[in-house]
């Protein structure tokens, strides 16, 4: 029922302390409601982010941007992440394709003198994923953090989270560590 959903969303934006003059009415005069919460992938999946497609002839399906790590938007990289792995996956299928028309299969000479074979299709996703992984769960480790703090009940959490952001801007941890993960690593 909307008009349940209605008070309940009125509810929790009297209770998150939320300023009435500005959200009440919009909330009151609104005829639908949507509960989307905010979502993130664990970043820590042991089955990867690329998977042959069965019956499919060596076909291979690989996520990128939300689709493999979705993550909390309190640091606003949602999309820079998601241009970062295009950007990386479209270099990988390029290498791939520059190896399929290559005249000869041989791609380099190795110190010893052995000829080295092309990477596979599957063993450049690996190298995409493996490229993307460290940054993207790196970026989702923080925001899940930031946005606990910034989220954080009255009181004690709110006093630590006031002091952790006056002193980590005061000497630039913030810029490094928060603000450190939304330097393109290709």
């Amino acid at each position: 029922d909307q008009e349940s959903v209605g008070s309940l969303m009125y509810n929790r934006i009297q209770n998150a302390g939320v300023p009435d003059v500005q959200v009440g009415p919009i909330v009151q005069n609104s005829d639908r409601f949507f509960e989307l919460g905010v979502y993130f992938h664990n970043p820590f999946s042991f089955r990867g982010w690329s998977r042959e497609v069965k019956e499919s002839g060596g076909r291979f399906v690989t996520l990128a941007g939300d689709a493999a790590h979705a993550m909390p938007p309190f640091l606003g990289q949602g999309s820079n992440q998601a241009i970062q792995d295009s950007y990386c996956l479209a270099s990988k299928i390029f290498q791939h394709n520059a190896n399929c028309m290559s005249e000869s299969s041989p791609v380099s000479s190795s110190d010893s003198g052995e000829e080295e074979q092309p990477k596979t299709f599957q063993g450049l996703l690996k190298e995409y994923e493996n490229t993307r992984w460290a940054p993207t769960a790196s970026i989702t480790l923080k925001a899940a953090f930031l946005g606990y703090l910034e989220t954080g009940e009255a009181g004690f959490l709110s006093k630590f989270r006031d002091t952790f952001f006056l002193v980590a801007g005061k000497i630039g941890i913030a810029r490094k560590v928060f603000l450190g993960a939304a330097t393109p690593k290709l």
